[in-house]
């Protein structure tokens, strides 16, 4: 991936650049289907010329999509930046999960680019060896197909959280996405095959969060 960052009225501190670094470590591993000469992320920063404010824009071009962040702002850096990936994140989600219907129709998948439609299949090949490897009981394999729904799972928790009328601290989404992995990976098994494992997950934790403190969720009954 081609990255080109830009900044104005500041520089990037060592806390800032770790963060930055780790975002973007992160959002690679998301886009490792995909030729890396054809994926570019352009990052342009900027702080306000009279508070300690920061403003910005990133676009993550893609075969067929470009991507753009929702323009945000905060107090540091780092909070932009990880505001910004997040988005990208998301977005980035949402465009896998549209190769994925579109791909299952023969007209559509027809006018789908051909790097798109192989980064695609790339995709599917490892979700499949990943899968039957997390159902022979290997967690690691398990946790590397549940990454890339995180994001959501994170979201659906703390939806959830307020809906119950429970606090949205850090700590509860953190244990209850911890929750949701666990009790998702003992029960894979029993996963319906035409649910995604981000769908799965996302049923496990509302089902054990609203099962709370009766007992843990055993997963597709």
């Amino acid at each position: 991936m081609e990255v080109h960052l830009t900044t104005r009225r500041f520089e990037l501190g060592e806390y800032a650049r770790e963060v930055l670094d780790r975002s973007l470590a992160r959002l690679q591993r998301r886009l490792r289907h995909f030729r890396p000469d054809l994926v570019h992320l352009q990052v342009q920063m900027e702080r306000a010329a009279r508070k300690e404010e920061y403003t910005g824009s990133a676009r993550l071009y893609l075969p067929g999509r470009v991507l753009y962040a929702r323009r945000n702002r905060s107090a540091t850096p780092e909070g932009w930046i990880r505001a910004a990936f997040d988005d990208l994140e998301q977005q980035l989600s949402r465009y896998k999960a549209q190769l994925r219907r579109e791909h299952a129709h023969e007209r559509r998948r027809a006018s789908l680019p051909e790097e798109a439609v192989e980064a695609y299949q790339r995709t599917l090949l490892e979700e499949r060896e990943l899968l039957d490897r997390a159902l022979a009981g290997d967690r690691e394999a398990f946790d590397r197909l549940a990454d890339e729904d995180l994001p959501a799972l994170r979201r659906t928790v703390e939806r959830e959280l307020l809906r119950l009328g429970r606090p949205v601290t850090p700590e509860a989404v953190q244990q209850a996405v911890a929750d949701a992995l666990s009790v998702g990976f003992r029960n894979l098994a029993r996963k319906p095959a035409r649910w995604t494992v981000g769908g799965w997950l996302a049923w496990v934790a509302k089902r054990t969060l609203r099962m709370e403190p009766v007992a843990a969720v055993r997963g597709g009954d």
